[in-house]
């Protein structure tokens, strides 16, 4: 019973949350197309009663006092129908002056069924009747066997595409079953993380690539099965960018697939239609379509004068909106003169609420236009305040257990002064947080807005934390690095105490985003800083301190800087490491192999034998950290037995890398063991392994987009092509990797590549080429500081000299 204490169906069933109890009634007056309109819209979704005046807005039904739910408002899906719904159905006015829209959707949804996708963007203001059209079409593809999916942009306000987020966890009853569907157990993995909110574990070695395949495992779950299907979109003007990006790329993709993707937008959004797109504008109503419309709410119930019937055509001005309003408030107060406009029409209606209807319209105007119903019935008290205001179309009850304005409360009408704004957003806040925790981390955005409207700015910092964790998530780390950047500057607002924690956790952070962005020296600021504020103030925890030093080692190795990793090393024994004998090991790792990069190979293995006793000594876990910090290890022992001589043992450390760094989900890990897999097997004359190897990572670098591997990958294979005595094999391959080392502006990685191009220059026998390239080695080799490299390329030149 719509206002009552009631069980909460699945949202994807077509009797979804919030929907009245409905009645058949046999008899009913009105043409077919009437008796089949069953569904809610956002324009229309003033369908309900007043339970004052016993009459429905919509379509002006009479009914007895203390009926609910409109009698016309019967289903109109089939009950076995594959049907999700954003909002629940429910009765609606007259369908006039939109057919030709109409029927051109049916037009596109012909084209659908055989098996050519289409997009459409319904364009129009509030109120016109978009979403009328949409239920129609919807009423009818229902029947017709497509599956339908309906989302809003209004669900999970400020998550990064959390209109999909809210449509695919909830249409997880519609999917496939286990096994038989188009998604494939990485791409479930994939958006499993997505839908939870959880931060992507590893190093990726690309970015863009992580990005690309996470929307193409969306794409592929937003793609239809067994049937056809419409993917419906409401409320597209509140979509976040990453939702307009994803609907570009699954609009891309629809050429050849039984898909339609309808949008309903107003002009006020912030993205264009894209290009390929249908436009379908839904405008006002004509003279006769207006007086038609009227006609058929009025459904000859009973008559007005001509100056009644003149005054709300001309107050509405073609607006359906308007005149539903209009007609339906005339009907309440008949000895009431007509308003001028639609909007008095409406603020007429407002005030004529109860006074604890009122109060709950003022509570509930700083909660925005979608919130938890548990919310609001926090702030009203109970359900019961809040009948009145479901059943007279003021508030709708959508999926997922939330709120929108059916009709939004008229201006200055029911507004808090400006004094009590602070205190409404605290309860507001406060009733957020005693949401359960799942539902609490996904409002993570709303309670942040309630939290600073209510000039309680430490409590807003652990919902901008979470916030910036979901944009992490969906692989977004640039609107991450805004949300801690604004938060650092709450926090330099704090008492000193909790301003230095915050700061210190806020630059972690922050490195932490930077490092998935690939930016490694902007990521070794940021734990520098950290690392620095760990010694102001009160003592951080140990823990804490390890974890910060062990993630600016890693950065700090992967720059090249290896006597300032082994810096590190000595100062974590001293300071906090015996705390955490996971990350004393994986330092243990991190030296050994910078040990190994400065040629000291003995005391590289004996720091390798020393963290495998650690490890077998610490707490047993079975997770990507424990699968990081192994990968870790055998890459370090790899590093040592190629220095050492014995590529073949290297080779087996390697594989064990590869097993590890999936585990871990660490790519950046995995694509670096295919390259020094095809390193071991070259040094130990294995050509054709070597090539093999070598093959994968280019492939895994090229699928990734990863430039600085491909071009580690090149020097690999011109190498290995210099041993075999295939100099020209070695130039093309060492010209490749040079293009892409300039594009980086890496000296270090452009003198290595110089150096075997000399090498395969001089064995072909043009000795002033060879010469030239070098020289530009050596020179490059200098400015980065690369001492190896450096004397790499001198012995070069002294054996082009013996050779002149």
């Amino acid at each position: 019973m719509c206002g009552g204490e009631r069980t909460v169906p699945h949202p994807w069933r077509p009797e979804a949350r919030g929907a009245c109890r409905r009645y058949n009634t046999p008899g009913r007056t009105g043409d077919a197309k009437d008796r089949r309109s069953t569904h809610t819209a956002s324009s229309f979704r003033e369908v309900a009663m007043n339970p004052a005046s016993g009459s429905c807005v919509a379509c002006g039904a009479r009914f007895l006092g203390g009926v609910l739910a409109c009698p016309r408002s019967a289903a109109g899906v089939p009950r076995d129908a594959p049907v999700r719904r954003w909002a629940p159905g429910l009765c609606h006015p007259p369908l006039v002056g939109r057919v030709a829209v109409l029927k051109r959707l049916m037009g596109l949804a012909e084209d659908v069924r055989r098996g050519l996708g289409r997009a459409v963007w319904l364009m129009g203001e509030a109120g016109m009747g978009k979403t009328r059209v949409k239920d129609a079409f919807v009423e009818r593809l229902a029947s017709d066997g497509f599956e339908i999916w309906e989302g809003s942009g209004l669900a999970l306000p400020g998550a990064p595409a959390g209109i999909f987020r809210e449509l695919l966890d909830a249409t997880r009853a519609l999917s496939p079953p286990a096994g038989t569907g188009r998604v494939s157990s990485a791409d479930a993995e994939r958006i499993q993380r997505f839908l939870e909110g959880r931060e992507r574990q590893g190093i990726p070695a690309s970015l863009a690539s992580e990005r690309t395949a996470l929307f193409d495992s969306l794409c592929h779950a937003l793609m239809p099965h067994r049937r056809p299907r419409l993917l419906v979109l409401e409320d597209w003007q509140h979509g976040d960018a990453l939702s307009h990006a994803l609907v570009e790329e699954l609009v891309s993709r629809l050429s050849h697939t039984p898909l339609l993707l309808l949008a309903l937008q107003r002009p006020s959004g912030t993205a264009p239609a894209p290009l390929s797109a249908e436009v379908l504008t839904v405008g006002r109503l004509g003279p006769a379509e207006s007086a038609a419309l009227l006609e058929g709410r009025l459904r000859n119930r009973g008559t007005l004068t001509p100056a009644a019937r003149e005054a709300l055509l001309r107050g509405s001005a073609g607006h359906p909106l308007h005149l539903l309003h209009a007609v339906t408030l005339h009907e309440e107060q008949p000895e009431r003169e007509v308003p001028l406009t639609g909007e008095a029409a409406h603020a007429a209606r407002q005030a004529l609420l109860p006074p604890a209807q009122r109060d709950v319209l003022r509570a509930a105007s700083v909660l925005g236009p979608s919130f938890p119903r548990a919310v609001l019935v926090a702030l009203a008290g109970g359900v019961g305040p809040l009948a009145l205001l479901e059943t007279g179309g003021w508030l709708c009850s959508v999926a997922g257990g939330r709120y929108t304005w059916a009709v939004e409360p008229a201006p200055g009408v029911d507004e808090l002064p400006e004094a009590e704004l602070p205190a409404a957003h605290r309860r507001a806040a406060e009733a957020y947080e005693a949401l359960p925790e799942p539902l609490r981390q996904r409002a993570s955005m709303e309670l942040t807005r309630q939290w600073l409207s209510a000039e309680e700015s430490s409590r807003a910092l652990p919902c901008l934390v979470s916030l910036a964790g979901w944009n992490l998530a969906a692989l977004e780390p640039g609107p991450a690095m805004a949300v801690y950047r604004f938060a650092l500057g709450l926090a330099n607002a704090l008492k000193p105490d909790a301003a230095l924690e915050w700061r210190r956790r806020l630059w972690e952070y922050m490195g932490d985003a930077h490092r998935l962005a690939g930016e490694p020296a902007e990521a070794d600021a940021a734990w520098h800083t950290a690392r620095t504020l760990d010694d102001e103030g009160l003592a951080s925890p140990s823990g804490d301190r390890a974890r910060r030093l062990f993630k600016r080692a890693s950065v700090v190795l992967a720059l090249g800087r290896y006597e300032e990793v082994l810096g590190l090393d000595r100062e974590g024994r001293r300071d906090c490491l015996s705390a955490a004998p996971l990350m004393s090991v994986s330092l243990d790792a991190l030296s050994a192999l910078a040990l190994s990069a400065l040629g000291r190979f003995e005391e590289a293995r004996a720091r390798i034998v020393l963290a495998r006793e650690q490890l077998q000594e610490a707490a047993q876990e079975d997770g990507p950290a424990r699968a990081g910090v192994e990968a870790l290890l055998h890459r370090a022992l790899g590093g040592v037995q190629l220095g050492l001589g014995f590529p073949e043992a290297a080779a087996s450390e390697y594989a064990q890398v590869l097993r590890w760094s999936e585990r871990a989900g660490d790519t950046w890990e995995h694509s670096t063991a295919l390259l020094n897999l095809g390193d071991a097997y070259s040094r130990a004359g294995d050509r054709e392994r070597a090539a093999h190897f070598f093959q994968l990572a280019l492939e895994l670098d090229s699928r990734t987009g990863d430039r600085r591997g491909m071009a580690y990958t090149h020097h690999g294979l011109a190498l290995l092509h210099t041993r075999a005595g295939a100099p020209e094999l070695a130039k093309e391959d060492a010209l490749r990797g040079l293009q892409l080392a300039s594009m980086l502006e890496d000296r270090r990685l452009q003198s290595l590549l110089r150096c075997v191009l000399g090498r395969a220059q001089l064995q072909l026998g043009e000795l002033e080429e060879a010469g030239r390239q070098l020289q530009l080695a050596a020179r490059d080799a200098s400015a980065a500081g690369a001492r190896l490299e450096l004397l790499q390329a001198e012995a070069c030149l002294r054996v082009l000299e013996a050779r002149r």
